[in-house]
């Protein structure tokens, strides 16, 4: 959330830089969406009834289609920057949301392979049951072998803090590695748990866990070493707008140790040019301008163009690995691979 929010100044920064030599300045209000559709419904009206522009946001997928019910109703645009979910996609049941992630639908396909090409055989599925957990899960299940899969099991996000039952489940069924769709704090939770129990197996997960901040609040930042994790791409070489941020974040240590931040930036500041460009052309539809805003825009996230349903064709991923110095604890996370839809996956 910090990340998140740190990401969200930074933007609010460069659209108030360029809005200052019109007399036109904004603010950001801030709502709780909880990570589930009941909260999410409760902070979009909160952020309605204050009379936002537009909305940025949820993080969570559940949260967003929640929240969407509310913003769509009330003409509110909204670009989420981390909802991945492949349902979202359907934009007659979400009008007026964009995203600048691609759907997991891609990543299931290209985990999937990564894991085949690994040699990964008996494959433990541990997960959320969340619109993003399940929907990534059920993506990478539906694209491998079934016999390939040792268990599935799924925990609660919002409550669950001992792992201990879980990892037990994975070492019980005999599974020889595990795909793990979580958040970095859940995810760092249950690579401890399966430290102290001893089940040294491969880990590999999604993108909810690729970032150097899944290692943060790690005592022993070794036990992510070489966990693999899919990533979205960046599009196209980095923008000057790109630079402008990553310049900025990696000076701000919520920002730096944070996910999905250059993506955040990139919503706010598409949201922000949007209600710039609306407030300019009076009767232009809000998530028309949104829509014109969000073509060929070079972001921090890359090159972004949404399609008509609010999705962005997905560049690739790339597939990282985690390592670590055991000089001075720190950890990185590189790309090792890359995976598209076209030429499958490519070493690097």
């Amino acid at each position: 959330l910090d990340g998140f929010v740190a990401a969200s100044q930074i933007a609010l920064g460069l659209v108030n830089t360029v809005g200052y030599s019109s007399g036109v300045q904004f603010d950001i209000v801030y709502a709780d969406s909880g990570c589930n559709g009941e909260m999410g419904t409760s902070a979009a009206q909160s952020l309605v009834d204050s009379g936002v522009w537009g909305v940025v946001g949820a993080a969570c997928s559940g949260a967003s289609m929640g929240a969407n019910a509310v913003l769509a109703a009330a003409g509110v645009p909204q670009i989420s920057y981390a909802s991945t979910s492949p349902a979202l996609s359907d934009a007659t049941a979400y009008p007026g949301f964009f995203r600048v992630v691609p759907s997991d639908a891609e990543q299931g396909q290209a985990m999937t392979a990564v894991a085949t090409a690994d040699g990964m055989d008996n494959i433990a599925v541990c997960h959320m049951p969340n619109d993003y957990g399940a929907g990534l899960a059920d993506a990478f299940v539906g694209n491998m072998d079934a016999s390939h899969i040792c268990t599935q099991l799924g925990y609660d996000v919002e409550t669950t803090t001992d792992f201990a039952s879980a990892v037990e489940a994975v070492s019980n069924a005999g599974c020889t590695s595990v795909f793990l769709v979580s958040y970095a704090a859940d995810g760092a939770m249950i690579l401890e748990e399966m430290a102290t129990q001893g089940v040294n197996i491969p880990v590999y997960g999604g993108d909810g866990i690729a970032e150097e901040g899944l290692a943060a609040g790690m005592a022993d930042t070794s036990i992510v070493d070489g966990v693999i994790a899919s990533k979205p791409l960046a599009g196209g070489s980095m923008s000057e707008i790109g630079q402008y941020f990553a310049s900025l974040c990696s000076v701000n240590a919520d920002c730096a140790g944070g996910i999905y931040t250059s993506e955040a930036y990139d919503a706010v500041t598409i949201m922000g040019f949007a209600a710039f460009t609306a407030l300019t052309n009076p009767g232009l539809d809000a998530g028309m301008a949104v829509m014109a805003v969000g073509q060929g825009w070079d972001g921090a996230s890359g090159s972004l163009s949404f399609m008509q349903n609010g999705d962005v064709p997905g560049p690739g991923f790339c597939i990282g690995e985690f390592s670590h110095d055991s000089a001075d604890g720190s950890v990185s996370y590189d790309c090792i691979r890359y995976w598209d839809a076209i030429n499958g996956i490519t070493q690097i």
